[in-house]
């Protein structure tokens, strides 16, 4: 019973510690002075300091994190015992996994003096990257489910302990902070974009650049002059970012429907549980990309079972195409999107490096803002709802496609709301025209 009385004291004593430090306005000797205190109070404080940073709170492992990264020696080789412990005998959720990995790697090199312990692999399995960190999609994204249900001042303290190691392995997770569009954590990254002195930031920075918020447009300027001063060859942001590492190994595209909207498919890799593939749902009448998702850590055969329901599903054909034919017309849609002021969905920043850049021109099977190939009236999302007709490179205003019809081939007279029929460009002509099932048969 004493013991346990002791080790509730010195719980105690620790938290009052940590709860009791206002980072906002403390200087470093500050948090030194408090780690310092943790460590005179011995072996079981820094234990129960390290623990600690599981717990949730309003900065709590922010300030954590913070003073675990002031322990030298033989106290940090405690911190560092008892959060190896914790990574082997519990299950992490992915932001667990984050805060426990990055505090790890700090408190090996504290131990050991040992800087070139930031690019030990501490992974256990193949769905982790450096540091036995989440890599796929499908981790970082419940990553940043994760990080978007924490309260703000927990966003922040998350974010900060990532931004302030200005380590590139972890610029996956500033990409899914990115995604979220959040003002707040836009200004954020954009400010401690500038302590990772890499130019794989300038595809992120690129991204903040293009935010309607000026004061984050401002700190990502400030951002881009601070990696100049390091050297950093600012003049890749515009650049296309970097392809994934794993070669595709199939593309897929469905034919317009009658809104034009087409569906494109690419997925990557071929090994027993490493395959991966995103889908990017094309809309060439307003929104540019209207939806993307995707998923990892797939068999082949799991791939092939979500292209068939994905088929079923949508009603539209998924048919193999040439991969660069997939990445034009994802880059087209993009184009088209950004050129019209839309927002892309917040998945596709984490899908679209799965997809990869065009090495060339392809033909593409839809036109971006389709006009009305009788009258030339644009194509708006209003005009579908009232009839309009949109099919690859033909497309008809509602008032044009509410026109009686006969069909070229038999002359049948066809009513566009009670008749089936197939629309075509004609190609000696030019003009659109209406054909009845039966001879659109024939041919």
């Amino acid at each position: 019973m004493a013991k346990q009385s002791d080790d509730t004291t010195l719980g105690r004593q620790v938290d009052q510690l940590v709860a009791g430090m206002d980072l906002a306005s403390a200087s470093q000797e500050d948090v030194a002075g408090v780690a310092g205190q943790i460590q005179g109070l011995g072996q079981g404080a820094v234990e129960r300091l390290a623990r600690g940073i599981f717990r949730l709170g309003p900065s709590r492992r922010e300030k954590v994190a913070a003073l675990l990264a002031c322990l030298v020696g033989e106290p940090a080789q405690w911190a560092f015992d008892e959060l190896e412990k914790l990574l082997h005998s519990r299950v992490l959720s992915p932001m667990e996994r984050v805060w426990l990995l990055t505090a790890l790697r700090r408190l090996e090199e504290a131990a050991t003096g040992d800087e070139a312990a930031r690019t030990t692999d501490a992974g256990t399995g193949p769905d982790y990257g450096p540091e036995g960190l989440p890599a796929d999609e499908s981790e970082l994204l419940l990553w940043r489910d994760e990080l978007a249900s924490l309260d703000p001042a927990d966003q922040e303290a998350t974010i900060a302990s990532i931004l302030q190691r200005g380590d590139p392995t972890l610029l996956p997770f500033v990409e899914m902070v990115v995604s979220l569009r959040q003002p707040a954590l836009d200004a954020a990254v954009a400010c401690g974009l500038g302590h990772f002195a890499t130019p794989a930031t300038l595809p992120l920075l690129r991204e903040l650049l293009r935010r309607p918020d000026p004061a984050v447009r401002k700190r990502a300027r400030q951002a881009l002059a601070a990696l100049e001063r390091q050297g950093i060859d600012t003049t890749q942001l515009f650049v296309a970012e970097a392809e994934a590492d794993v070669p595709i190994s199939a593309a897929y595209a469905s034919r317009p429907d009658s809104h034009g909207w087409l569906i494109v498919l690419v997925a990557r890799g071929t090994a027993p549980g490493r395959v991966r593939y995103a889908v990017v749902v094309v809309d060439p009448v307003e929104a540019g990309i209207a939806r993307a998702w995707g998923e990892s850590g797939l068999m082949q055969s799991d791939l092939q079972d979500r292209i068939n329901k994905l088929s079923t599903g949508s009603g539209q054909e998924l048919v193999r195409v040439e991969p660069n034919t997939a990445q034009v017309l994802v880059a087209e849609a993009e184009r088209y999107a950004r050129s019209q002021g839309k927002e892309l969905p917040s998945d596709y920043v984490v899908w679209r490096r799965c997809i990869g850049s065009p090495t060339g021109p392809a033909q593409l099977p839809v036109t971006f803002a389709p006009a009305c190939s009788e009258c030339g009236k644009r194509i708006r999302g209003g005009d579908l709802k009232r009839g309009a007709i949109v099919l690859g490179h033909v497309a008809l205003c509602a008032t044009c496609a509410g026109r009686l019809r006969s069909c070229p081939g038999c002359g049948r007279a066809l009513h566009p709301s009670f008749d089936e029929f197939l629309v075509r460009l004609d190609g000696g002509s030019g003009k659109v025209q209406f054909v009845c099932l039966r001879c659109a048969r024939r041919r």
